[in-house]
């Protein structure tokens, strides 16, 4: 407790002046009418009375005793954290100054609304701000500039998110000083950085792509709720809000319903509005909701499918916005598409609330190549027959109750009606609360079929979404438990545990005791390794793969395999062969680090135990949450300074730390703060390890010189202490020593290995690696024929590059030129 004050010291002093200031004054459950007066906010406030000290006491007064208590965890959780990343004299510096500034802009935002009769013109003038969060919101993006690249981008995308969300759904003037105050606390944080900030986009991580769109789905998913709860908004997207709020005419109508209305046509529509407010459509906004974060989590996860998902249900909310809260209402009250609302017309501002799911739809099927994880075939078509199977289940019968028991309805019923209204059947009530509500049941079979068929489709849609979310193309199932016993009876090399990454598809020989992992790119399967297993029956299986690639009309090409395994398919089956990279192993048993050329190494260790830098042998799942977030942080960090995006196929990422068999060696600082990590991979001979390899491997920008020399060097002594037959710094593809062109894939595979150097640094990585006085091992490259050296060479960039962008392409090919 003693340390969180000293950190966050004017976090818990506001936390805590908020809190005496709601005792003292009585004000737990909100400012009395009078005192708000006095401490509230506002344009009236501001410009009529001229009480400019107002923009300050208002943020230290909670409007309710709920959001009091949201307003204290906020400012210690989110202030405190924003704290210790700016200090105390600038927290309270930024704290003061977007208060004043976002409150001001807010106003002068809430004015220009007014004046344009738009969102803010139905607001009263007289409306009385009180919000501790203005200040809370002001500092987190402040702070957002003295943060690493993965938690600046993570405070920017899901903060500004949330505050225009918030804005858009609820709508009241506290909104729109949030919203300023966040954007004059950016504009604050790039001005008291010492190091010329400029405010521009850092690429990102697959990974970390996938969680932001995640997040934004999540969050756009979460509006309506607040439109539920928020009793007096008048934000654009509030009509889509109100579909979650049963707001309908409830049963006790029914006792009286004519009482109070004017016009029988009022009293006939109240009635029909009666009729159809069953739990059922209660339900079916909920269903929808459900189905959305379940999309998100499903995309939180890499999964293609609750990509796409997400992509259909906003494209569907988008376009039911627009047609129920645009184009219907227009139709009836053309004058009043660009005007306030007159008789349920359709405001611009309404009609532009269609682009916000529009914008969410888009954005997520313009990064759709992120999300890699593909369900199985047969799970997605048997998940896109449950939808249409349950639209039809509902929408058969309907059809012929309307066609067989035209008195179940009103008005009566018949198949050309019945048809007419099923499509709005599935779509939430809240949609149709200000149109034409089509048949309305009055008999019991007629009511339940009309109550229900809606939420089964959206049920349907709920369950199939979340059996997408946990079905894998290549699942850790049956097949990926074989994979595995044969990775553990014999490896074919360093890399042959990356036959368990997700992407390649597995093929298993005739007798199961052989495998072979490969990737399908425009026409060319291309094999990573020799085949998995035994040593012997590896070249037949090698064949079995061939066969069966020249009967699908593929191009079979056995990457990255040993000099040995290639002259043996040459030698048979006359494949030519090219040198395509080099492995660099070390082995423990012989590791000494003496002589001259072990030199920096040992400087590198002794600098490290002088730091008081220590290192941890664990696995992903042992690692603290705030390890993880650590080790995250640094890859992105390694991401945002490159220039292309990240390599796939051999050379791994986060994701593949998650694998229990995979190995981290962490470099902790005197704090015990993750400051670099390696993550290795094992191979087996036998049931027996007899080898590690080293796959991610990066460090923060603030870490000591020579840091990783002192991490692998560590590797290399527990390896020594196990016994094992061999460590291997990786292969370093596209990284060739100097030898005569074997043709013309060879200089291919070196102008893309020039091409990309500046990036990626494959020759200055095989430098490094040269400290350690490795044996160099050969890696070759094994195709049939010349003639498929174009499709090789396009499928080797794809597999290195999957997501290689049009933009991205064009600087390649600007950089080899």
């Amino acid at each position: 407790m003693t340390a969180v004050l000293r950190r966050q010291t004017v976090s818990v002093a506001f936390a805590a002046l908020v809190l005496l200031v709601a005792l003292a004054t009585g004000s737990l459950l909100g400012p009395r009418p009078g005192l708000r007066q006095v401490v509230g906010t506002g344009l009236d406030a501001v410009v009529q009375h001229h009480d400019l000290l107002s923009v300050l006491t208002a943020a230290v007064f909670a409007p309710g005793l709920g959001a009091l208590l949201l307003d204290v965890v906020a400012i210690v959780a989110v202030m405190g954290g924003a704290e210790r990343l700016l200090g105390h004299g600038r927290t309270l510096l930024v704290a003061a100054g977007t208060t004043v500034l976002g409150i001001a802009a807010g106003i002068v935002l809430q004015a220009a609304g007014i004046l344009v009769r738009g969102v803010w013109s139905q607001a009263p003038l007289d409306t009385l701000v009180v919000d501790p969060l203005i200040p809370v919101a002001g500092t987190a993006m402040a702070a957002s500039a003295f943060a690493g690249p993965l938690w600046r981008r993570r405070i920017r995308v899901l903060g500004f998110t949330a505050l225009v969300v918030v804005l858009l759904y609820s709508g009241e003037p506290g909104d729109a000083y949030r919203l300023a105050a966040g954007a004059v606390g950016l504009v604050l944080g790039l001005v008291l950085t010492r190091h010329a900030p400029r405010l521009r986009w850092r690429r990102s991580s697959h990974h970390e792509t996938r969680s932001l769109l995640a997040a934004v789905v999540g969050v756009t998913a979460f509006g309506p709720i607040v439109a539920v709860v928020s009793p007096h908004g008048y934000g654009p997207l509030r009509p889509l809000g109100l579909l979650f709020r049963d707001s309908l005419p409830g049963a006790g109508f029914l006792r009286d319903p004519c009482d109070g209305f004017r016009s029988s046509a009022e009293c006939a529509r109240q009635v029909a509005l009666a009729h159809v407010n069953g739990p059922g459509a209660a339900l079916m906004p909920l269903l929808v909701l459900a189905a959305s974060l379940a999309a998100a989590w499903g995309m939180w996860h890499g999964r293609r499918a609750s990509a796409i998902v997400a992509v259909a249900l906003n494209a569907l909310i988008a376009l039911l916005t627009a047609v129920f809260f645009g184009v219907l209402p227009a139709l009836r009250h053309p004058r009043t598409l660009l005007g306030p609302a007159l008789d349920g017309g359709p405001t611009l501002q309404t009609t532009l609330a269609a682009l916000v799911p529009a914008a969410v739809a888009a954005l997520v099927l313009l990064s759709i190549r992120h999300f890699d994880v593909r369900p199985r075939r047969t799970v997605a078509l048997a998940s896109a027959g449950a939808v249409v199977a349950a639209l039809l289940v509902g929408a058969v019968p309907y059809v012929l109750a309307g066609a067989l028991l035209p008195r179940q309805f009103a008005p009566r019923s018949d198949v050309l009606s019945t048809l007419a209204d099923v499509p709005q059947r599935y779509v939430p009530i809240g949609f149709q609360r200000l149109q034409h509500l089509g048949l309305v049941p009055i008999g019991q079979p007629a009511h339940l079929i009309h109550d229900w068929m809606g939420p089964l489709l959206w049920a349907v849609v709920l369950a199939v979404t979340l059996v997408l979310r946990f079905d894998l193309a290549v699942a850790p199932g049956a097949d990926d438990q074989r994979l595995r016993r044969l990775l553990r009876a014999g490896g074919s090399g360093s890399i042959s545990y990356m036959a368990t990454w997700p992407g390649n598809v597995v093929r298993f020989s005739a007798s199961g005791d052989h495998a072979v992992a490969y990737r399908e790119i425009g026409g060319v399967a291309l094999a990573l390794g020799e085949p998995v297993g035994a040593a012997a029956g590896r070249l037949a299986a090698a064949r079995e793969f061939a066969v069966d690639c020249d009967d699908r009309g593929l191009t079979p090409v056995f990457y990255a395999v040993s000099p040995e395994f290639a002259r043996a398919l040459s030698d048979e089956r006359r494949w030519s062969t090219a040198t395509i990279g080099e492995d660099t192993l070390i082995r423990p048993r012989a590791f000494a680090m003496t002589g001259k050329r072990w030199q920096d190494v040992r400087t590198s260790i002794n600098r490290a135990q002088r730091l008081g830098v220590s290192t941890w042998w664990t696995t992903w799942s042992d690692c603290t949450p705030a390890q993880r977030a650590q080790i995250t942080a640094i890859s992105e960090e390694w991401v945002a300074d490159r220039g292309l995006p990240e390599l796939g196929f051999t050379l791994g990422g986060v994701d593949e730390l998650h694998d229990p068999a995979v190995r981290l060696m962490l470099a902790l600082d005197a704090e015990g703060r993750v400051i670099a990590t390696t993550s290795w991979l094992p191979t087996w001979r036998d049931d027996v390890q007899i080898g590690w390899t080293l796959d991610v491997m990066r460090r923060s920008a603030d870490s000591m010189n020579g840091l990783m020399e002192f991490v692998i060097a560590q590797v290399l002594l527990l390896a020594q202490e196990q016994d094992l037959e061999f460590v291997s710094l990786s292969a370093s593809p596209l990284a060739l020593s100097d030898v005569e062109d074997d043709g013309a894939l060879d200089r291919l595979l070196r102008v893309l290995s020039r091409v990309l150097e500046p990036a990626y640094g494959f020759a200055s990585l095989a430098s490094f690696k040269a400290k350690f006085q490795p044996e160099l091992q050969p890696l070759v490259l094994a195709y049939p024929d010349a003639l498929a050296l174009p499709a090789t060479g396009i499928a080797l960039t794809r597999a290195y590059l999957p997501h290689l962008t049009a933009r991205a392409a064009v600087r390649l090919v600007s950089a080899f030129r």
